[in-house]
């Protein structure tokens, strides 16, 4: 492989120990020699980080980073500093985002700045079992694109290979997904190169989802991706009035 396949892949989890494993075998097979797997485990009571470290036995380029905080982004966060490597990658713990699909991401042409796995362009497809999930994630990112002016249509996806240039740039704002939004609409707008390339989520095979384990969970989170979505509106808005001759 070129030095341009060589990648570091972020693995936020929080009591994941029934698919880290399964998960850290596949991507292992999907990425080279010379690339890292980082778990930033957010002090998981289940035991998630354990078994990280007895794989980590076996091979060193998988990597343990335990932390007493909690959050998706500051998780993400964290990880990205400690990645060895510029080109970086992040993807869900919970076999939502396949690990199969690395390899496009890693061979989208470099001069892109940043690729998004996207399940809205040709090609994708939201694969979730939820038809709440997979509805309202549709209505979110149409309706994000529109109301933003954005030429991302799955502003949502948290699939992503990024350069740290852009991340040093760019650094993540936000609680949970919206960071995602955030940072794509911020990137777009600064004249960053932005690809998506096609690929299908799928339901999470084993454990409990997050997100929709409590219907009030679920519309908490709709309700925060639609005030990123306004706030970064709002933004444009501004923006565009100062640029405004006198």
């Amino acid at each position: 492989m070129s030095r341009h396949d060589t990648v570091s892949i972020i693995l936020p989890t929080y009591n994941e120990k029934d698919t880290i494993e399964q998960l850290i075998g596949e991507i292992a097979g999907c990425i080279s020699g010379d690339s890292e797997i980082i778990v930033v485990d957010d002090n998981s009571p289940d035991g998630t980080g354990k078994i990280v470290e007895r794989l980590n036995r076996k091979d060193p380029r998988i990597r343990l980073l335990r932390r007493d905080e909690r959050g998706l982004t500051s998780a993400l966060r964290d990880g990205i500093n400690a990645a060895v490597h510029e080109t970086v990658i992040w993807l869900d713990a919970d076999f939502a985002h396949p690990p199969e699909a690395i390899p496009d991401l890693v061979a989208a042409d470099e001069s892109f700045d940043i690729v998004v796995a996207s399940r809205y362009i040709p090609g994708g497809n939201d694969g979730r079992d939820s038809r709440l999930r997979r509805v309202a994630s549709i209505a979110l990112n149409r309706f994000g694109q529109w109301w933003i002016r954005s030429s991302i249509r799955d502003l949502s996806s948290g699939f992503v290979r990024a350069r740290k240039s852009v991340l040093r740039d760019l650094p993540f704002r936000g609680t949970y997904g919206d960071y995602c939004i955030d940072f794509l609409v911020r990137a777009e707008r600064k004249g960053y190169h932005v690809k998506e390339i096609p690929y299908t989520n799928s339901e999470r095979e084993r454990g409990y989802s997050k997100t929709t384990a409590n219907p009030l969970i679920f519309l908490r989170y709709v309700l925060l991706y639609l005030k990123t979505i306004m706030r970064l509106r709002k933004i444009t808005d501004e923006e565009r009035a100062t640029r405004q001759p006198d």
